[in-house]
């Protein structure tokens, strides 16, 4: 009995706390709506991920538990989602269908409030963008497996759009189905690149299973569920979605594999003194001339974390430098170094600055419920 009434005393404290809460959350709802009067009113961008990302950081830097880091910044995306729903609805642009990591990237960026749009290419993503019918596109740039994602780095070079943001997902591959256990599956359903990151566990396991290459992880789920017989390589959001039984977890050959997606504007994301920045140039066909380009970085002292050659589609014989760089573009280091990179390059254009991300701390699917 002493307990029961401890029991109710616990859910009425926490009653309270809900109300307590409540309150708090409409008053703060309440000064992002003058919040976005105010910039409407100067002309100023409605989305700003930089002040976004202060936020969430200041509080996981406070946090003192026992709620998890993951379930924190999971619960702050959907406030700033709900606050920007009550200053605009924020349109983004995905490559589809839904229940693809891509998608996956857009919601782990954008929350469930925002609009999606899914497209069937790539180049429809970013025109989208540029057409104004969306006010940020989600794409992906590289895995960490497989490398660049060519085409993403073509359309940064021939369009016009700024990086506002970048995240990184797992990508951990599950098998889902009707049949009882995996013994039992007699047609196998996926995208070539989830058939190729699973293969060996497919020889061990489904070695007399007829493969179905499919055109994205959705079309395999969505066969899957007309096949008694069928299995689907898929990621878990996609199987639960579409009703699958998960028939094998983790079944990729390589762990750790992930996924790096940027996030696509019109605007310059504010400096959070954690930031990266994104750049794409060319140097003359002669001797030496990519080494004197990065020593100009090295001469100030700045971090080059990532760099990939890229042939130039639209000039033929030339090749493009995909490179990402520590610290802000408005920082003294990166200025200075554009400086002294626009003497030893034929071609620079700044693709963003924006919120680092910690590729050593992808977003885990399996952690990610709250959503």
């Amino acid at each position: 009995m002493l307990k029961d009434e401890e029991l109710q005393e616990i859910r009425r404290e926490i009653d309270d706390i809900d109300r307590n809460l409540l309150h708090l959350f409409n008053r703060r709802m309440t000064l992002s709506q003058r919040v976005g009067e105010i910039k409407a009113a100067k002309g100023l961008s409605l989305f700003d991920p930089g002040r976004e990302e202060i936020i969430i950081e200041g509080l996981t830097s406070r946090n003192a538990g026992p709620i998890r880091p993951e379930s924190l910044r999971a619960i702050y995306r959907e406030i700033f989602a709900a606050s920007r729903l009550i200053q605009y609805v924020l349109q983004v642009a995905f490559l589809g269908p839904e229940w693809t990591y891509s998608y996956l990237a857009a919601m782990s960026f954008f929350g469930h409030s925002a609009r999606y749009l899914s497209l069937n290419t790539l180049e429809d993503v970013f025109d989208a963008l540029l057409k104004k019918q969306a006010n940020v596109a989600v794409v992906p740039i590289e895995n960490s497996l497989q490398g660049g994602v060519g085409r993403t780095m073509d359309l940064l070079y021939e369009r016009h759009v700024t990086v506002v943001a970048e995240c990184y997902l797992e990508v951990a591959h599950y098998l889902g189905g009707h049949a009882g256990d995996a013994e039992q599956v007699r047609h196998l359903y996926a995208h070539p690149q989830a058939i190729e990151q699973c293969r060996g566990w497919i020889l061990e396991n489904l070695r007399d299973v007829e493969i179905f290459e499919c055109a994205s992880t959705a079309q395999a789920v969505q066969l899957t569920r007309k096949d008694a017989a069928g299995a689907a390589i898929c990621n878990l959001y996609a199987a639960h979605h579409y009703g699958l039984q998960i028939l094998a977890e983790r079944i990729e050959d390589h762990g750790g594999n992930m996924t790096r997606f940027l996030a696509l504007g019109d605007q310059v994301s504010s400096p959070t003194g954690d930031d990266k920045t994104s750049i794409l140039f060319a140097v003359s066909d002669q001797p030496g001339a990519l080494y004197e380009a990065l020593e100009a970085f090295a001469a100030a002292k700045v971090n080059m974390t990532r760099i990939e050659s890229r042939p130039n589609r639209v000039f033929p014989g030339q090749f493009l430098f995909y490179a990402d760089l520590e610290g802000h573009a408005e920082g003294e280091g990166l200025a200075s170094g554009f400086r002294a990179l626009k003497e030893h390059v034929t071609f620079l254009k700044v693709l963003g600055s924006y919120p680092r991300s910690d590729p050593k701390k992808p977003i885990r699917l399996e952690k990610e419920w709250i959503r």
